[in-house]
């Protein structure tokens, strides 16, 4: 994520606050298979999912589902 925030052209309210929802705010895990292990060992598999973030490129872990599952 900090490469994006270094790197981009503009600053937009907007895209910063999806930053922080999407991701800032989360803990980010480097794989799928460890972002699903975490919410196993919390007890959270069938109510957590995953997805790849956008701005970091790393696992987080949201309580909405995927259009694709």
């Amino acid at each position: 994520m900090q490469f994006y925030l270094r790197n981009r052209e503009h600053f937009e309210k907007r895209t910063d606050a999806d930053v922080e929802r999407s991701c800032a705010s989360k803990d980010a895990y480097p794989t799928e298979a460890h972002a699903r292990a975490v919410a196993a060992m919390n007890g959270m598999a069938d109510v957590l999912y995953t997805y790849e973030c956008f701005y970091c490129r790393q696992w987080h872990l949201t309580r909405r589902p995927s259009s694709s599952e």
